[in-house]
């Protein structure tokens, strides 16, 4: 079987919130969440917000538009909505059909689940979502690449709001940083599936632009090389979903009342960074780690095994050091998979060129299994949960966004990341990424992986270890993170409707 453009299903691409299926993608983020203290006013502002809310086919039009650096879009800035449970709950909304247990709670009450430190079982570390008086009811996402647009129209927002019912309960503002890294200091958003679906042309076009050459044997299964096609029911509600065998052929979409069709579910944790302890941490263990091993690693090769891929994004398994014809090519800097993978034709500008292969990296002796991008993303590996085309059943659209000053401009300052993240499951997506995988040191891959030494959690925040392999697969050294460099903060699970649910409220 093969799947034919007309085989996809034509999304409600005005219906749907733009951040999810496209991203916003902008220079600056605001998150401003609301508490309800007036129902009825607060409804009536809701259904008026929904002509402002930015729809997928806006946002990706807007895009195209910016891709061509036409200067009047500059300062446009982009609107998204979406609600607690509780939130539900204030405007006399029945939520009895919500089915998926993480909606239902305060983030603060799931937080020893997911690894975060807790003391007499409530989170120490959380600024927002300790409990439900402060999770938001409704939170805002606000993004431009204009700062001073952003500004201003955040606070007419807020302002709007207060007057409605809305009180004000939290904000932050995310930036991108120069060159795109996060706070670390290594590219980020590098690695995204691209939801299958169409948009309503003539003829319809895909919403995932489509490079891979056709006589390709793959060619309906990429978007660009590395980039896997999903099927939008993972991500949005009303859709068809992935199979967990064949990637080809599209399931029934998730179980889900009517009312949410064209939403998705969206987690958004506030993930704390504390650059010099991690500074330390490739410092310190670089040294005790070529002590032990006999010959020079250095803190950022070190970096490079930890993460998976150097600070200029090139993968670990890909190149020894960085490689900036690999990093500066779209095409090639998310071409691998740890089984091996062979050359691929892609077409760009017109012309017909080949993307190298690389052999297979099993054992993880060029990109260790406790590796970031290894643990969440195992791509073509058999796993705990099964062979590797399960691995596409738990993938999320990533849109989060670093917040805080650069470590070296103000190192005395909160940083971090904005983390959020859409799907149709958290129990299926979320936990099995956070909990099972990364937190785990005995998944996806060998059963002795170790822990996600970068962003992994042991719930009371000890140290915690990763093996690294010599040139046989047997362990030769224990790397062990004595602390942790990323916390959680707090966060909310929530439900981010189409633009006609809010229009009804």
């Amino acid at each position: 079987m093969t799947v034919r453009l007309e085989d996809e299903p034509v999304l409600a691409a005005a219906d749907i919130q733009g951040n999810s299926l496209r991203g916003f993608d902008t220079k600056y983020l605001d998150l401003v969440g609301f508490k309800i203290d007036d129902a009825a006013k607060s409804r009536a502002w809701l259904r008026a917000l929904a002509d402002s809310i930015s729809s997928t086919q806006l946002v990706h039009e807007h895009r195209i538009r910016r891709s061509a650096q036409r200067p009047k879009i500059s300062s446009r800035v982009l609107v998204n909505a979406a609600f607690s449970k509780f939130g539900l709950d204030s405007l006399s909304f029945d939520t009895s059909e919500i089915e998926d247990g993480f909606l239902k709670e305060p983030m603060g009450s799931l937080a020893g689940a997911l690894g975060d430190r807790v003391a007499d079982g409530q989170p120490t570390d959380y600024v927002l979502g300790k409990a439900v008086a402060d999770t938001p009811d409704v939170l805002l996402l606000i993004g431009s690449d204009d700062d001073a647009a952003l500004t201003a129209q955040t606070a007419s927002i807020v302002s709007s709001a207060a007057a409605a019912g809305l009180r004000k309960s939290y904000a932050d503002r995310g930036n991108v940083l120069p060159n795109q890294i996060e706070h670390f200091g290594f590219r980020d958003g590098i690695s995204a599936p691209g939801p299958r679906g169409l948009l309503a042309k003539n003829p319809p076009t895909p919403l995932t632009l489509r490079w891979i050459d056709p006589a390709e044997p793959v060619a309906d299964l990429l978007g660009k090389p590395g980039q896997p096609l999903i099927w939008p029911g993972q991500f949005v509600f009303g859709y068809p979903t992935q199979s967990a065998t064949d990637p080809r052929m599209p399931q029934a979409p998730r179980q889900a009342p009517k009312w949410m069709e064209n939403g998705s579910l969206l987690v958004f944790r506030r993930l704390r960074q504390d650059v010099g302890l991690f500074r330390k941490f490739l410092s310190d263990t670089s040294t005790t780690l070529s002590q032990s091993l006999g010959r020079t690693i250095n803190g950022d090769q070190l970096g490079a095994l930890v993460v998976g891929r150097w600070k200029d994004g090139t993968p670990a398994i890909l190149s020894p050091a960085p490689d900036a014809s690999i990093s500066s090519d779209e095409m090639r800097v998310n071409y691998f998979a740890y089984g091996g993978i062979p050359e691929i034709r892609v077409v760009r500008d017109r012309k017909v060129q080949t993307i190298p292969g690389h052999p297979a990296d099993v054992e993880g002796l060029r990109c260790p299994h406790f590796a970031h991008i290894r643990k969440v993303n195992p791509r073509d590996q058999p796993t705990n949960k099964g062979q590797g085309e399960f691995t596409q059943l738990f993938q999320m659209l990533r849109r989060g966004i670093p917040f805080g000053p650069l470590y070296d401009e103000k190192p005395e300052a909160e940083r971090g990341l904005l983390f959020l993240a859409y799907q149709t499951s958290f129990n299926s997506q979320f936990r099995e990424l956070n909990t099972d995988w990364m937190n785990n040191p005995d998944a996806p891959e060998l059963g002795n992986d170790g822990y996600d030494l970068l962003v992994g959690q042991n719930g009371d925040g000890a140290a915690r270890s990763a093996p690294l392999h010599d040139s046989t697969a047997n362990v030769d050294v224990q790397i062990t993170a004595p602390a942790q460099f990323v916390v959680p903060t707090g966060g909310a699970f929530l439900f981010c409707p189409s633009i006609s649910f809010l229009r009804a409220l």
